[in-house]
């Protein structure tokens, strides 16, 4: 019988690859958590997980098997919750999913928060290299319990709650032959060079949209997961880029120029799986969210 232990055993070793991380993460020893896992496997008659001496990947069934377990393991957790005192504490784990550099949230503030009230609850962030577009992979597979992603409202697989907008403005160096205009056509950006965010950022995309619809090309020198880096390299005068407009005024060396019919922003929200069953843990982290959110950053 597939009991909760050895459900858990395995999505810890699915989401560390690892199965000494996986054991550490439940304060069990490797054999227990590689025995629990093979009897798993047993059970079901069929292999979850590709082993080598230097690797571990999930098989094609483990991939499809993993959200279900997860399934699972909150449905336990749920079933407990029904017949557990409150005071008993909440337990488990919980992932969380935040951005580069975000201002808005202070996350570590309200991961402290949530660790001092439920210290039973494994809390695990994380920060996709890949921005929303990998947030979003994560929660539809049923890797993270939440996540705080930029302009994925719209997303049918998500349920959203929009927590800031984020209006962006375009800044040049200060020694740039638009610096001294308030306002510029599109046209008149053509043949400039621009640091943004990679593919798969929020920002990136509203402003790669808002390129392709006006069918105005742009070329890229600089690619960087960081804001403050794009602040740098404009800065030094690699290119010009979009930033949150709450920059203008606090970066000497940068100026912000109007791009006229060209209203650029986007919208931080918190997003959880659509149709997916929120756990007590999360909905407790949730709850605690608004006394973390700040308006006096740029985003």
């Amino acid at each position: 019988m597939v009991d909760g232990r050895k459900l858990a055993y395995f999505v810890a070793v699915a989401e560390e690859l690892n199965f000494t991380r996986a054991a550490q993460r439940h304060y069990a020893t490797q054999s227990t958590v590689s025995a629990a896992v093979q009897a798993l496997e047993q059970e079901l008659g069929v292999g979850l997980l590709r082993r080598t001496t230097r690797s571990v990947a999930l098989t094609e069934a483990g991939a499809a098997f993993l959200p279900e377990a997860r399934a699972a393991i909150e449905a336990l957790d749920r079933a407990r919750a029904t017949v557990e005192p409150e005071r008993n504490g909440l337990r488990g784990s919980l992932t969380f999913g935040t951005l580069h550099s975000i201002g808005s949230v202070d996350v570590p503030a309200l991961a402290g928060e949530f660790h001092r009230r439920h210290p039973g609850v494994r809390l695990r962030l994380e920060i996709s290299a890949r921005g929303t577009a990998g947030h979003v992979e994560r929660l539809r597979s049923g890797f993270l319990d939440l996540a705080l992603v930029s302009d994925a409202g719209d997303d049918p697989g998500l349920d959203a709650v929009p927590i800031r907008a984020v209006p962006l403005a375009l800044f040049v160096p200060a020694d740039h032959r638009l610096a001294g205009q308030q306002t510029v056509d599109l046209a008149d950006l053509a043949g400039e060079r621009f640091i943004d965010l990679p593919i798969g950022f929020g920002q990136r995309t509203v402003i790669d949209r808002a390129f392709a619809d006006a069918r105005q090309p742009r070329e890229l020198c600089v690619e960087t997961m960081e804001i403050t880096a794009v602040q740098q390299y404009i800065t030094h005068g690699l290119g010009i880029g979009f930033m949150p407009a709450g920059y203008a005024g606090s970066v000497p060396h940068l100026r912000p120029v109007r791009v006229r019919n060209l209203d650029l922003s986007w919208t931080l929200s918190l997003a959880t799986a659509a149709g997916r069953s929120r756990s007590r843990a999360a909905q407790r982290l949730i709850e605690l969210l608004p006394g973390h959110i700040r308006t006096d950053t740029p985003f």
